[in-house]
Order: C-alpha cells, then sequence, then structure tokens
C-alpha cells in the first residue's frame, strides 16, 4: 500500500510539478565524508554519504542541487539499504571533480522520496582546498607544441638500398654458379673417352637377334638401339647413350655426318622408341628390315 503512494505521488509530481521538493537540513543519521584535504582542480576524489530514512523511500544523491558549491558529481553508486531500527540506512559512494579554486566548503544534497513527498536534504557539509594546476606566473595560454624530433632505432635510410643489393648479389652468385657447374660438367663430358660411353649390351652379334626380334621385339629392339648408339659414340666421339634420338641426329650432322644418313639413323631409333616404349609391335618383315638396317649402320655402309 506505501509503495502504490509513493508510485501516486511520483506521477503527480511529474504530470503538474505541484510537489516541488522540501528542503530540510541533515539528520541525525546522516554523515558524508571524504578523505582528501587537499587536490587538484579537476581531479576526482571519493566521498561517502550515509542518509537515515524511512525503509519503503526511494533516495538518490541530488547533483544539480547548489549546496555543492562547484564540485561536480561524476558518478554514485548505491549500496542495499541497511534496516536500522524503524528506518533504514542508505548508503552511496560518489566520486566528484572540484572546479572552484581555493579552500571553500560545499555540501553533499540527497532527494527522499517517501510516503511523506519529495524532500531535498542536505548533509554536514564538508571542506577542503583545491590547488590550480599552473604556477601563479604562468601565463593563462597554451603553449606551443615542442618541434618533432627523431627517435632512436628507426629505420635507416640505407636499410631498403642495401636489401635490394643484397638480393642482386646473391642472384647473381647464384647465375655464376650454375654456368660455372654447367661448363664442368660439359668438359667432363668432351673429355669422357668415347669407348666408356658404350652400353653393355645381351647378344652382340647381329644374327643372333634374329629369333630375339621374333620371341621379345622389346628386347631385341633395345638391343639393337644400343648396338647403334655404341657405333655412334664410336664413330663421332660423343655419349650418344646418354641423348635422346633428336640430339643425336643434331650431333651427327654437327659432327661430320651428312644430313641423309642422320636422318636415317634418326629414323631407325625413332622406330626402336617406339617399339620399347610406346608398344608398337611391327611385321615381321619390318622386324627383318629393321635388322639389316642395324647391320648398314653398323658395318658403315649406311
Amino acid at each position: 500500500m506505501k509503495h502504490h503512494l509513493i508510485l501516486v505521488t511520483i506521477l503527480v509530481a511529474l504530470a503538474f510539478g505541484a510537489l516541488p521538493p522540501v528542503q530540510a537540513s541533515a539528520d541525525e543519521g546522516d554523515s558524508s565524508s571524504v578523505m582528501v584535504s587537499e587536490l587538484f582542480i579537476g581531479h576526482r576524489a571519493v566521498i561517502t554519504i550515509e542518509v537515515l530514512a524511512p525503509r519503503d523511500a526511494i533516495v538518490e544523491v541530488d547533483s544539480a542541487a547548489p549546496s555543492w558549491n562547484g564540485v561536480e558529481v561524476i558518478s554514485a553508486v548505491p549500496s542495499p539499504p541497511e534496516p536500522d531500527g524503524e528506518m533504514a540506512r542508505y548508503r552511496f559512494v560518489v566520486t566528484v571533480a572540484p572546479f572552484r579554486i581555493g579552500a571553500g566548503t560545499f555540501t553533499p544534497a540527497v532527494t527522499v522520496l517517501s510516503a511523506d513527498g519529495v524532500t531535498r536534504r542536505e548533509l554536514p557539509p564538508l571542506s577542503w582546498t583545491v590547488v590550480p594546476t599552473l604556477d601563479p606566473d604562468s601565463p593563462a595560454e597554451l603553449s606551443p607544441l615542442a618541434p618533432p624530433v627523431s627517435i632512436g632505432g628507426a629505420e635507416s635510410p640505407f636499410l631498403r638500398p642495401a636489401i635490394a643489393l643484397g638480393a642482386l648479389t646473391a642472384l647473381a652468385l647464384t647465375a655464376w654458379l650454375v654456368v660455372v657447374a654447367a661448363r664442368r660438367l660439359g668438359r667432363r663430358y668432351a673429355a669422357r673417352d668415347p669407348e666408356a660411353a658404350v652400353v653393355e649390351t645381351g647378344p652382340t652379334g647381329l644374327d643372333e637377334l634374329e629369333p630375339l626380334l621374333d620371341g621379345d621385339p622389346v628386347t631385341g629392339y633395345r638391343t639393337l638401339a644400343a648396338l647403334v648408339r655404341n657405333v655412334i659414340a664410336r664413330d663421332y666421339g660423343f655419349p650418344a647413350s646418354a641423348l635422346t634420338t633428336t640430339e643425336i641426329r643434331r650431333r651427327m650432322e654437327g659432327g661430320g655426318a651428312n644430313r641423309f644418313q642422320a636422318r636415317l639413323v634418326g629414323g631407325f631409333l625413332e622406330n626402336c622408341d617406339a617399339v620399347v616404349y610406346a608398344g608398337y609391335r611391327p611385321a615381321g618383315e619390318r622386324r627383318r628390315a629393321d635388322l639389316n638396317m642395324a647391320r648398314e649402320i653398323v658395318d658403315g655402309d649406311a
């Protein structure tokens, strides 16, 4: 019932403005305290407020009361009411900041809303001294900003050029090493004895390869190609067994063989590669013709 009465009082006061708060001094149970006696202007301080009011009352810190005397209320944190006989004790931790310089007194104020109406209550006054942050002889104007200065440890202007130069040097060194390695490898192949490039095969006589061509054409054509490569390596002085068919034809043309002879050898080796690697199986007449072609190349008639 009392809560309904308080709610009706608030609605009437808001709607008609007919119930201005009644000014009252501090009750015996009210108290206020502050932990500092001197502080700079604008610096924050904390004060503690305790108000003794009816249990069903609504108590709020009145930050707009003139009794604060230049002290601005930043925040007010309430604690749950504590019963005190028939009354209740309301406690607030209030953060404030002063903006009037010199020794002065201010009085915290609260608003109590109860069944008896709205009452603005002033608590015991507090005193402190507010000092300015500027010296007495400091000009009342903003001083210019200091010029910018360099900070130690910043990036050196030579860092990026040095990185680019290092990358180019590493690239050039890598290219030089590749060229040197390629030249040494080429010299090793050039200095190698052509006989060392000869590949050991199974049957060395061409007549022995005829039944092998019929029974196992892959092995037979592989042996034919190896014999022809051995002859080319011996006659032209390059490692034919380590080269492809196209490379052999070019090296033969560069080594003195006429273009027809180089094409003839190249065509024969391509036919052998087709049998060994591509699954080509020539007819019996073609196998005899390939064997005769190998004889001509080995005997030097090609």
